[in-house]
């Protein structure tokens, strides 16, 4: 609005100016109280240093903020989003421009004149058109379509705010278009107004400036209204979605440390989270950013076969009862507000398998993992409340530095035959296999190691093992909760490869991998550790080793969540099937960044489990491609895949093999 108009200034005089200046002091003030009373909500919780890697994290808030990179993984959803909220950067000038000039008479932003003024007029008035066919394409899809994730959320509020939207469309629209009439103004390319001013055509001088006059206060007042509804709404998120973004995770790999800033768990008094005072701030800010959309419960492994777990519940219920606790007229008693057993049950933390699969598709990248992690902490280390199979688990840990209960001195039993160097005997190697648990104890995954052994002794590395000294990693421990364990196991590996002065690490389990290279250095392990697919890749491009048979056969590679997700490996294990001659390739629907998990991590793998399995399901999408070979490129992966082929009674039709055996057949 510009008050230099002689319609405008006809009647936007003193009193117009007094009014404006009242609805700004009192929006204002009351929207400043309520962000007051959240942000006290927020510093309740307990320290996150985010404040490192400013440079991508500025890159990450252009990428994944601004220009809403992760939004058209749901298509239709997401360019709906995209358009509303460009729409509220475009349009929110405008209304800014409508406010000033209510408040400084006469004034004008200088540079909303001239050829830009024009050109954003124009952008303007078509965003209005844009946002308004979109609020109601996204009233439509909620109140006709329904898609399932989007139920449990609070359908009232989206509804109320989409309507808010348009109405600030149409009194937006129906300013500009008395507006044009009034000064006898083409309007250039205003295609909303031009569209209004059609309605208003035949209408009186006096009806013109009476529609004038209410767009623009019923605007004003909408758009406070609407400033004033978003922090005491899931809306909220509009505010604080880009501030969630710019201090999103950067190490999806490692879990936070029971403490910031506390590197040794026997300084603690109590381990994990119990009340609301026990998040992080940056956790607290993640329920205050869940937009209810229901991508990470869409895609949760654990819910898609009826398990009580759902992320965006999760978000949302903490969120209400942070409100609840924390009203905006009394103090309420937020920090020492029970979480576990009144908020969160014990069924839902279980449930989870760590995956990542809903941190993946959150478009604001809210953060689930560490905070279901930090619950379980609480019920393993301060009440010893967790299921009975873990316990038996922990057991085998803590007596016989494996998670299957062999014991050092059947370490080396898979290896026999094949003329190992341990660096008990000679250290002098270049890079050290770290075979793992699983790969040392189960019998399955000893056809692994051996594969590997084969194939580095075929590429002349000079690699050796730990052998009797190499203990359980600690990724079962630390993922289930039992932080204390976690640090036993990973300082006494760490002290071993100090002992053996060890530098480069090669391992084919990914949880292992992820484990010594992303959760060992707070520890003060730093170590170079590469995934056995990777170092695979390497020696084949440095032609120390060559695929010279032909395989002939459809093949599918099932992405371990543990080196894709959390580690960002999807393109080598793809790369090396596309170097073994006849390998055709088939992909499962969900696959790279949207695979679906095995059922094996967080715990799982040691767990019972009633009614559908999540390896049965995962066997299920992958065999709608009719692949004649599943490979993966992980343990666990392997042993879930192969019992889901066995409960569908295809053993011997459809062959499961890890990559590493796969190479080492086609050497």
């Amino acid at each position: 609005m510009n008050l230099n108009h002689p319609a405008a200034a006809s009647y936007f005089g003193l009193s117009g100016y007094y009014i404006t200046w009242m609805i700004l002091m009192a929006g204002l003030s009351v929207f400043c109280f309520i962000i007051f009373k959240r942000f006290k909500l927020i510093r309740i919780g307990k320290p996150d240093p985010r404040y490192t890697d400013i440079g991508q994290r500025v890159s990450g808030l252009i990428k994944d903020g601004f220009l809403q990179r992760r939004q058209p993984r749901y298509r239709m959803a997401g360019i709906l989003h995209i358009i509303i909220f460009w729409g509220f950067i475009v349009l929110g000038l405008h209304s800014t421009d409508l406010l000033i000039s209510g408040l400084w008479p006469g004034y004008a932003f200088p540079f909303m004149g001239g050829l830009f003024g024009s050109v954003y007029n124009s952008v303007k008035d078509l965003f209005v058109l844009i946002v308004l066919a979109a609020s109601m394409v996204a009233i439509y899809r909620r109140a006709v379509i329904k898609p399932h994730r989007y139920q449990d959320s609070h359908q009232f509020e989206a509804y109320l705010v989409l309507c808010l939207i348009i109405f600030l469309m149409i009194t937006d629209m129906f300013y500009e278009g008395s507006r044009l009439i009034l000064e006898h103004s083409t309007g250039g390319f205003l295609v909303a107004a031009q569209l209004s001013k059609i309605t208003l055509s035949g209408a009186s001088h006096d009806a013109l400036e009476s529609v004038n006059r209410f767009s623009y206060w019923l605007h004003i007042l909408t758009f406070f209204f609407f400033l004033n509804l978003l922090p005491l709404s899931k809306h909220f998120h509009i505010i604080t979605a880009l501030p969630n973004v710019f201090f999103k995770k950067i190490n999806r790999g490692a879990l936070k440390p029971p403490r910031w800033g506390i590197k040794d768990i026997d300084q603690l008094d109590a381990v994990g989270i119990q009340t609301y005072r026990d998040f992080t701030w940056k956790q607290i800010l993640d329920f205050f950013t869940c937009t209810e959309c229901g991508r990470c419960t869409d895609n949760c492994p654990a819910n898609a076969v009826d398990k009580p777990l759902s992320p965006k519940t999760i978000s949302m219920k903490l969120r209400d009862f942070g409100y609840q606790n924390s009203p905006l007229f009394s103090n309420g008693n937020i920090e020492n507000a029970l979480i576990l057993g009144e908020v969160i049950q014990d069924e839902e933390l279980w449930a989870c398998t760590t995956c990542g699969a809903c941190e993946e598709e959150c478009p604001v990248f809210i953060e689930y993992i560490d905070k279901i992690v930090d619950l379980r902490r609480w019920r393993v280390l301060m009440e010893s409340k967790f299921p009975r199979e873990i316990e038996q688990a922990y057991r085998k840990m803590e007596i016989y530095g494996d998670i299957w209960g062999m014991g050092a001195a059947l370490r080396n039993d898979w290896a026999k035959g094949l003329n190992l160097k341990t660096v008990q005997a000679d250290a002098d190697i270049d890079v050290l296999y770290w075979v793992g648990c699983a790969g040392a104890f189960d019998s399955r995954s000893q056809q692994v190691s051996v594969s590997f052994v084969k194939l580095l002794q075929k590429a002349g590395v000079n690699f050796g093992i730990l052998g009797k000294e190499e203990n359980c990693c600690g990724d079962y421990a630390r993922r289930t909760g039992n932080e204390y364990l976690f640090e036993i196991l990973a300082k006494k590996n760490i002290e071993t490869f100090h002992k053996y002065d060890i530098k480069k690490i090669v391992a084919t389990c990914p949880h292992g991998y992820n484990t010594l290279k992303n959760e060992y250095s707070r520890l003060g392990g730093k170590f170079e550790v590469i995934h056995a697919t990777e170092y695979i890749f390497q020696l084949l491009d440095e032609n120390k080793l060559s695929l010279n048979k032909e395989l002939n056969k459809a093949i599918t590679y099932h992405d371990p969540c543990y080196l894709g997700r959390h580690n960002g490996i999807y393109e080598i294990p793809r790369k090396i099937i596309s170097l073994i001659p006849g390998a055709k390739m088939v992909e499962p629907e969900k696959n790279k960044d949207k695979s679906f998990c095995c059922g094996a991590g967080g715990g799982h793998f040691w767990m019972e489990s009633s009614g559908q399995r999540i390896n049965e399901l995962r066997t299920d999408q992958i065999l709608e491609k009719k692949p004649e070979i599943i490979t993966t490129a992980c343990p666990y992966c392997l042993i879930m895949l192969e019992d889901g082929i066995a409960s569908k009674e295809m053993k011997g039709q459809v062959l499961v093999k890890d990559i590493v055996e796969i190479v080492s057949e086609m050497i």
